[in-house]
């Protein structure tokens, strides 16, 4: 097993929210990323080094407010801590300051036995031995992975993305399901790709996700019917920081196996 350390860095505006973060290097050049499971691929900002790689054209996308499609490059000797990968077709976009866009995706991190410990500001990776994956795996074809969030007599279809900093409710379920949520405010969100909008923030009641009990948090109200009719499986819920935090996660993505249990 190898520890990766995690670098967590609260949003200004709004400490219970997060952006997970981890160093790594591509062709010996240093690089911070996000990590991001909502990320089918691993993305990089347009500069010195992947500007001089020869591109292919891209595969459209969505974040939770816009589409985007950006050129693919194949970049070499990736590596962050003990996940190496010795070349490695990734989007290549333009940067957006302030935005972090360089993206760990999954598939990098799908090639492994993953626990997210984000208490504790760690990633560990390999064998895990002293840990058991008790749930079947449920996972689309580009690698995102869902799970249900349960409340007496309704069951929500979550993705769980790491690089959401807060979690993200769709608007059609909240208005479904008001009593499982109270309002709380307005924020302005920022998905993927540099698209902003003003959304509701409510609170959201306690749930039940992989048998273990998750405390109110919150969580931000936005239209993912665009989002929903461009995948495989339609999300209900996006599972960010706010939920992730409370739990560590063990995905084993090789033998298709995932448990969630308490911080250690």
């Amino acid at each position: 097993m190898t520890q990766i350390p995690l670098i967590i860095e609260a949003e200004p505006d709004d400490p219970d929210c997060a952006t997970i973060m981890v160093d790594g290097t591509v062709a010996g050049r240093p690089y911070r990323f996000m990590v991001d499971t909502g990320a089918a691929r691993t993305q990089l900002e347009a500069d010195e080094y992947t500007c001089t790689l020869e591109a292919t054209p891209g595969e459209s996308s969505s974040g939770a407010f816009a589409s985007h499609s950006d050129p693919i490059v194949t970049v070499t000797d990736l590596a962050v801590g003990s996940l190496r990968v010795a070349a490695l077709d990734v989007t290549r976009v333009s940067p957006i300051t302030p935005l972090l866009r360089n993206l760990l995706g999954m598939d990098v991190l799908r090639r492994c036995r993953c626990l997210f410990r984000l208490e504790a500001a760690v990633l560990d990776v390999g064998a895990l031995t002293d840990y058991q994956a008790e749930r079947n795996l449920r996972m689309d074809i580009r690698g995102h992975v869902y799970m249900d969030v349960y409340w007496p007599g309704v069951t929500a279809q979550a993705c769980w993305d790491t690089g959401a900093g807060i979690t993200i409710v769709n608007r059609d379920f909240w208005l479904t399901h008001p009593r499982l949520f109270e309002e709380i405010g307005m924020a302005t969100g920022t998905d993927a790709t540099g698209a902003t909008m003003e959304t509701p923030v409510v609170l959201m009641a306690e749930a039940v996700i992989g048998g273990r009990s998750f405390g109110k948090h919150k969580a931000a109200v936005v239209d993912l019917s665009h989002a929903n009719s461009t995948i495989e499986l339609p999300m209900d819920l996006i599972l960010g920081y706010t939920t992730l935090r409370q739990a560590d996660w063990l995905f084993d993505f090789p033998a298709n196996r995932w448990t969630v249990m308490g911080p250690s």
